[in-house]
This record gives C-alpha cells, structure tokens and sequence, in this order.
C-alpha cells in the first residue's frame, strides 16, 4: 500500500512565485529539489510531484526529458505551473509528461482544487490494490461523509440511511479483510477533517468486533465514529485548516464543534447514543473535558470509546504543524492520561492498532 505523503516540487533558480507552498503544507509533507536532484527515489516517495521551471530554457528541457523517462515516473501525477500559459509551454509541458498544467500564480482555490483532484486520481489508483469490497466500502463511505458535511454546513438535512448503509458495508469490509489496508488508504485522502472523521470510524469499527459486540451495536459504534466531528462543518475553515497551532481565542471557537455536532444531529432526529458520542467525545473523566465538564460515570462507555479512537488519530496522523507519531507512541502518551481516558479501555484498544511484531513488544513491557 502507497503510505507516502509527499509532494516533491522541482524547481529552478528563478524567481518564481511559490505561495502555493504554503498551501501544500496544511496537507502534506513538501520536498523542494532541484532538476538535477530528481530520480527513480523521489517519483517512489512523491504522491504528487509539481514542476515550475523556465520551459524555454533548452538546458533544463534536455534535463527534464531523461529523467521524466524512467519507469518510476508513470506512476506520480505530474502538474506544471506555467509562466506566461504560452503555447510554447503548454506543449513542452505535454511533451515532457505532464498530467495537467496551470497559469501560476492564480486563485489559491484553483490552485487547490486542481491539486487535489490529481492527488486524489493517485490515491484512487492505489485503492485498486484494496480487495473489491474494502475498495467498495472506501468509495462509498467517502462520498457520504463528503455529502453529510456539505449538507450539515448548509443547514440540509442528514440521509441517515445513506450513512448507515455505508457504515455496513464498512463492518463487512472490516470483518472481511481487517484495517490496515484500510487504513493505509483513507490516509492518502487530502481533506483532513474527512480523513480523521473516517480514521475514527474504522478503529471504533475494529474495536467494536474486538469487544464481540452484537451487530445493532457495532452499527451504532460505526455511525458514530463516522458522525463524531459533524460540527466541525460549521466551524469557520480559516480555523479549520489553519496550517499551524491554534490560538487560545481560536481553540475557544474550535471546541464548539462538540456542541455543534450535537445540535446538528439532535435537528435531524438522531438516536440518543450517535448524539451522545459526537457530543461527549472530548469529555475527561476528571472533569476537565467539553462541551459539558461531565466526570466519571457521567460519561458514557461509547463516549469514552470515541475520545479513545478520536485522540489516536489526532496523535498518529500528520498535520502541517505537527509531525505524525508512531502507533507505539501514541498508545503511550494514552496510557499516561490516566484521569482523563478510560485505561483499561485504552489498554484493550492497543490489540485493535499494534501490529503483531508490536503486540509482542507491548505486552512483554
């Protein structure tokens, strides 16, 4: 499975305008490199690679030419940023392999748009090493967990069956062929909030069938995985996607997604347990937690299962301000958090995230 992140950009020395940069790296891992740096390595590590060069340069032309050639290339999506837009350009750009091209500098939305759009190409391409129903399960849920944010952030009414008939085909997919895979997959996925909304939904998936739970139940634990951060649909996107840490004036504004979730999903008639899991999920056993500083048996098992799955997520997957931390590490960061997590629930989630060479390490500590 693709797990790499990067997107490499190969530039000159040129005074281009490169405040797409900043952009790229609300989302991933951004490598800049020369032409003469670019080979078989970087195509293998990149999911993206974008090129702004001089294209009426003869000696970078000659360059890029070899090495566009090597066998590695025709798996990375390839996007130029084009100068002038000249027909000169355009067909040296085609020439030399381009998946698509764009007039830089130009609104950070197309920009935007036209990135994703080749990146989510790659990862679908990846998808195709998935087994049909894992892949099937991937699609679909992602679509409806798109759709429901849509419609939550425009005050539409949520298809609860379009969300639980996804999270069934999640369950089989799950029972059938595991996470990992799984994982691995929804990690390509540029839209952070859809990827964690989705991370959160597999594990509580695996840790529901770790624990035996009975079919209704564990339909319930993937619906509210899926459902837990719907009102982040509402939460505005410069605090959403900001692509560093959050001030305490705009962590106020963040933590409101809680109540929100709840408040959205009480307007469209949810069952009291989905409700609850959105809303209670940052909800601490001393106390400390929001929207509600509920403590001990005040907060709920599933509540107390989505904090767990929710903070494993944060931890393990990347954000531009952060580094991605090992499952290792994350599970014990959880371990000492004891006040605020259900430990023995933590200790149970561990066998749902460790591999099998990791098991074995853990539990000889």
């Amino acid at each position: 499975m693709h797990r790499n992140r990067i997107v490499t950009i190969v530039h000159d020395n040129n005074k281009h305008n490169r405040s797409y940069i900043d952009l790229i790296k609300c989302h991933h891992d951004v490598e800049l490199i020369d032409v003469k740096s670019l080979c078989a390595e970087k195509f293998k590590k990149s999911l993206l690679l974008i090129i702004q060069v001089d294209l009426t340069n003869p000696v970078i032309l000659r360059a890029l030419k070899d090495k566009m050639s090597t066998p590695e290339r025709e798996n990375v999506p390839v996007l130029f940023l084009l100068n002038e837009f000249s027909r000169r350009e355009v067909v040296q750009a085609n020439i030399l392999g381009a998946t698509d091209y764009i007039a830089y500098p130009c609104p950070d939305s197309n920009f935007i748009e036209i990135m994703e759009d080749l990146i989510n190409r790659a990862v679908e391409t990846s998808w195709s090493k998935l087994s049909k129903t894992q892949e099937a399960a991937l699609k679909v849920s992602l679509k409806v967990v798109e759709d429901t944010f849509s419609n939550a952030a425009s005050g539409l009414e949520i298809a609860q069956d379009d969300v639980k008939n996804s999270c069934d085909m999640i369950i089989e997919a799950t029972s059938k062929d595991g996470l990992t895979d799984w994982m691995n997959a929804i990690r390509q996925h540029h839209n952070y909030t859809y990827r964690h909304s989705m991370m959160v939904c597999g594990y509580l998936t695996s840790f529901g069938m770790m624990l035996g739970l009975k079919n209704s139940d564990l339909q319930l634990m993937t619906v509210g995985g899926m459902m837990h951060d719907i009102g982040k649909s509402v939460t505005p996107l410069e605090i959403l996607n900001k692509p560093a840490e959050l001030t305490p004036e705009e962590w106020v504004i963040m933590r409101q997604h809680a109540a929100e979730s709840g408040h959205i999903l009480k307007r469209d008639d949810w069952d009291d347990m989905t409700i609850d899991m959105a809303s209670h999920h940052h909800e601490r056993l001393d106390g400390t937690g929001y929207p509600d500083g509920l403590k001990g048996a005040e907060i709920s098992d599933l509540a107390r299962m989505t904090a767990i799955a929710d903070m494993f997520s944060g931890l393990v997957d990347k954000r531009s301000y952060k580094p991605s931390m090992s499952t290792e590490q994350a599970i014990s960061i959880m371990l000492d958090s004891e006040g605020h997590l259900d430990i023995p629930l933590v200790k149970a989630f561990q066998a749902v995230v460790l591999s099998d060479d990791e098991k074995i390490f853990a539990f000889q500590k």
